[in-house]
């Protein structure tokens, strides 16, 4: 599925959602000029600066190296199916540890980091990727997540578990040897008086038949482990889902410093313009004042999304263990989620419906069993006892057929049988519960997605509008028409429809991530692209 090799992975280009041809007004681009990052932006709007999606630059948690990358052990387990997971993992699976790369002034790697391969690294495990952290896109920070989540190691531990319980319960079907020495001080018939002494006995049994105990027994714990493993597929969606929402609102994020950027630029522009004007005795001193004032909301909005940033970045740092200075750019994001195929909607494939189906079946397994309880065992047996000393009673052989059962006066097997028989009532109840539940999200979840496509297609207009009314009364207020805030205005109606269009372009997305979790198709989904690219 990965390639086993040392890859420098680069950030998954895909195309934002199609916006028609337009641009940027003059302050826009001076902020371009000045390095500043520049976020996709509605159509019919004046030229703009090309899309380049990425975050200004932060306090860096890491090494400036543009070389860094991190070291992800495994990551191809974390991508793989349920059923592919072994009962018990190897000590070093499922290990990730992330690491800055050595300088390359050490002389360490001679070969390029982008080609060398897993066999010419030492001490590198087998399946390992080297990912960017600059740049990280979507299915890598995924991925990196599945593969160090404590709550998929817990999960991972208790398919483990319950693929030796079902060994426990098919060894009753194999031969038991028993076994006993007993040293002491005693006598026994036909010996004069008491002495020291050894007793000691042997015996093999076959169980023959149990009426459907032991058979009950291993079909309970099949069904026990059939419902772990698909908890653990649930709790490997649930993880991806949390990973690819905090990816997708930081890339938001980034594009929200940079429309907060432009802004600032926009009305920069406009104080020069205005300085201008006061010289030359064209407006009054005071439109200085209301510029700076814009100006300064317009530096705290600034401050606001550098701390939505920050926020979200620390939610992924704990995700994945390191901190990126920067992602790959929601519209890029947005195209590979969209690209990643229909949502569907059977919910009854879903990792969470079919772990109720396995409770319900497991709980079904555990009425027979408690039915199979009021009926003995039968096998057979052979045994040797042998006492040290002089020959005695005690030494024997026999063999022969065994049966044994017990019966309770208290109405112990009608109690059992009760209980389990109200154990599966629940666990039904629980998987109908289920199925609503599933249903329920993944209908939010598609309205989500269309709601959020009308709110991206509404704030488009409005910006266009704002823009085209701003350009009008810079004009009227020449003329004397208008007033400063006229003008100065609809740069902060720009800005705020511009962070509502990022947002309603991200809800979209994470809504679209949650239709494909709710049918248990996300990871599945993200498995088959990376299957496809390699292709």
């Amino acid at each position: 599925m990965f390639a086993t090799a040392w890859l420098g992975i680069a950030p998954a280009v895909s195309a934002a959602p199609p916006l028609p041809a337009g641009g940027l007004s003059v302050a826009a681009t001076t902020a371009a000029r000045s390095n500043a990052p520049v976020v996709p932006l509605p159509s019919a709007l004046p030229p703009a600066a090309p899309h380049r999606f990425d975050a200004p630059p932060l306090p860096r948690a890491m090494p400036a190296d543009p070389m860094r990358r991190i070291v992800l052990s495994n990551l191809s387990r974390a991508f793989a199916s349920s059923d592919e997971l072994p009962p018990v993992r190897p000590s070093r699976d499922g290990v990730t540890t992330i690491t800055p790369d050595p300088d390359p002034i050490d002389g360490a790697l001679d070969a390029p980091i982008d080609t060398l391969p897993v066999a010419d690294a030492a001490g590198a495990s087998d399946d390992t990727l080297r990912i960017a952290l600059d740049d990280l896109s979507l299915r890598d920070a995924v991925g990196i997540a599945i593969a160090r989540h404590p709550d998929i190691g817990r999960a991972n531990a208790e398919v483990a578990q319950s693929t030796s319980e079902v060994e426990v319960a098919k060894a009753a079907w194999y031969p038991k040897i028993d076994y006993g020495v007993r040293p002491g001080y005693g006598g026994s018939f036909g010996s004069n008086g008491n002495r020291t002494g050894t007793r000691a006995s042997i015996g093999v049994s076959q169980l023959l038949y149990d009426f459907g105990r032991t058979s009950s027994r291993i079909s309970a714990a099949d069904s026990t482990l059939s419902q772990r493993r698909f908890q653990l597929a649930d709790t490997i969606e649930t993880v991806a889902y949390q990973t690819a929402s905090t990816f997708i609102e930081l890339a938001a994020s980034q594009d929200v410093i940079a429309a907060a950027q432009r802004q600032v630029a926009a009305l920069t522009e406009t104080r020069a313009k205005i300085l201008d004007r006061v010289r030359a005795g064209l407006s009054v001193s005071s439109d200085r004042n209301l510029v700076e004032l814009a100006i300064l909301h317009a530096q705290a909005e600034v401050l606001k999304a550098h701390t939505r940033f920050d926020v979200a970045a620390a939610k992924l740092t704990e995700l994945i263990g390191a901190r990126p200075r920067r992602v790959a750019g929601l519209g890029g994001t947005v195209g590979f989620v969209g690209g990643l195929g229909s949502i569907g909607g059977n919910v009854e494939h879903t990792p969470s419906v079919l772990a109720a189906e396995a409770a319900v079946d497991a709980a079904d397994a555990r009425v027979r069993l408690a039915e199979a309880e009021r009926f003995p065992s039968i096998g057979i047996g052979a045994s040797r006892a042998i006492s040290s000393g002089r020959p005695n009673a005690s030494n024997d052989t026999w063999i022969g057929l065994a049966v044994s059962g017990n019966y309770s006066l208290g109405g112990l097997a009608k109690h059992q049988i009760a209980a389990a028989e109200a154990e599966l009532r629940a666990n039904r109840e629980s998987l109908e519960n289920q199925r609503l539940v599933t249903r329920s999200a993944l209908k939010a979840a598609q309205i989500e997605v269309s709601g959020a496509a009308a709110r991206r297609a509404s704030y488009e207009k409005v910006i266009a509008l704002s823009r085209a009314s701003r350009d009008l009364y810079w004009q009227e207020y020449i003329l004397n028409k208008r007033t400063l805030t006229d003008v100065v205005n609809p740069e902060r109606d720009i800005f705020e429809s511009e962070v509502e269009w990022i947002n309603a372009l991200a809800d979209g997305s994470i809504a679209r991530v949650k239709a494909y979790v709710a049918v248990g198709k996300f990871v599945e989904l993200l498995r088959e692209h990376e299957g496809s690219r390699h292709e």
